[in-house]
């Protein structure tokens, strides 16, 4: 709760968190769907940046803030390889 309160109020600590708890294991999802590192990074970035501009999207009553997390990244992903 202490992560998505921060989140919820832009503070700095939050997406300094975000980023060192997730962006590893968030990375790896991406990577096994685009295939491409530089690709992969790039969806990372804005993955990060959707969930801390969508961070009041999340409803802690549907699941936990790490899978809620994975599936933007899944999607930005999977959108990333039907643009090409």
């Amino acid at each position: 709760p202490a992560l998505i309160e921060a989140l919820q109020q832009h503070k700095a600590i939050g997406a300094e968190a975000l980023y060192d708890m997730y962006s590893a294991s968030l990375l790896g999802v991406i990577f096994k769907i685009v295939a491409d590192r530089e690709i992969a990074e790039d969806v990372l970035q804005e993955t990060l940046v959707k969930i801390w501009n969508s961070i009041h999207q999340y409803d802690t009553t549907k699941g936990r803030l790490f899978t809620w997390m994975v599936n933007v990244a899944r999607n930005l992903a999977i959108d990333k390889l039907r643009s090409k």
